[in-house]
């Protein structure tokens, strides 16, 4: 019993040295631009109208801007016109990362289209279709969460508390929490 007693609180003790670290006050949860797209992925595709306009975005492929708090998004578009051949492209995005501490999940806000390419897109209806497709992804990309903290680890376990900063470094996302010890 006595045994037992001991081995519990070493297990404590060292369960809450690694939680706190030496003087760290700070959980780094660090997601790879594969962990984020294998997230993303099966949120795609996405089809919405807006008017008379069917837009659909598909094939999602993320990437890490270094320097930046943004993940970039590319994927191809495709935009149906009522009596027109439906016209493709691609569309590339950045977006900020939010932490939702309730659903303890990261989504993707402010989204800005900085590239949009669709060749065949007639002059006339090309502010209307590029209005389409902003308004569109700007909506989507707020819905899906890019990644989950689902307790898989320690550092998930104990990143449920008060987003400190989100940094994109060495083609990492990293989000600094601090915590409230």
């Amino acid at each position: 019993m006595q045994s037992s007693k001991i081995w519990l609180t070493l297990t404590l003790t060292m369960l809450v040295a690694i939680i706190v670290g030496c003087d760290s006050r700070e959980v780094v949860v660090t997601l790879t631009r594969d962990e984020i797209q294998t997230r993303i992925a099966p949120s795609f595709p996405i089809s919405k109208n807006w008017l008379v306009v069917n837009v659909i975005l598909s094939q999602p492929e993320i990437f890490l801007p270094e320097g930046t708090n943004q993940i970039g998004i590319n994927m191809l578009v495709e935009v149906n016109i009522p009596f027109m051949k439906p016209i493709t492209g691609h569309l590339g995005a950045t977006a900020v990362p939010r932490y939702d501490a309730e659903s303890k999940s990261f989504f993707l806000d402010q989204a800005a289209v900085e590239r949009l390419n669709m060749p065949g897109l007639i002059p006339e209806i090309q502010a209307k279709a590029r209005t389409a497709i902003e308004s569109i992804a700007q909506q989507e990309l707020t819905k899906h969460p890019i990644y989950e903290l689902k307790g898989r680890n320690l550092k998930e376990i104990t990143a449920a508390f008060t987003l400190r900063e989100v940094q994109v470094r060495d083609g990492k996302l990293r989000a600094i929490f601090s915590l409230p010890i």
